[in-house]
This record gives structure tokens, sequence and C-alpha cells, in this order.
């Protein structure tokens, strides 16, 4: 749905226009939370999680580039939310 979603607005001429970076990058974060809450509790499956029909990566990458959001931006954040979450981890198993 969310590849599919990008053509519609494209072929309509739609845009999606956040004004403040702190809106943009809060809704980032949040998407990355979700997409790592979706891959962490299939985690025991095989398989990997799919958003709408895409993979996470797809996904988070799709979503910051029509939030025009700058690639190091998203790639800061996500590195961000994964350490983390990964430092959460260490420190409920010791």
């Amino acid at each position: 749905m969310g590849e599919q979603f990008r053509r519609i607005c494209k072929a309509s001429g739609a845009r999606v226009h956040i004004v403040t970076a702190n809106a943009r990058d809060s809704l980032y974060r949040a998407s990355v939370d979700f997409i790592l809450n979706s891959c962490s509790s299939s985690a025991s499956t095989s398989t990997i999680p799919q958003i709408d029909d895409e993979d996470p990566h797809q996904f988070l990458s799709g979503l910051a580039n029509n939030i025009e959001l700058q690639n190091i931006r998203a790639t800061r954040i996500v590195s961000a939310a994964v350490a983390a979450r990964t430092r959460s981890w260490f420190l409920q198993a010791w």
C-alpha cells in the first residue's frame, strides 16, 4: 500500500509538507520505533515483517523521501534508535 500510495500522490500532484524540522524528525522517530517493534515481535519467525506490503527498509526509505527528510538525518535517527534499543536489551539481560 505504501508504494501504491506514493504512486497515487505523485500522479495527482499531492505533496506532503511538514513545516518544522522537529515535527518531521518526530514523525520519523515514531515510524522507526514502530518498525523496530514490528521487527522485534517477529524475531522468532524466519520471515521479515511487511509494512503495507513493503520491507521495513523500503517503508522507512519511502517515508523519509515523502517527508523530505535528508538521507543523512534519516540514517542518524535510525542508527540512534537501534543503538538505544540494543543498549536497553543489554541492560535488561545483565
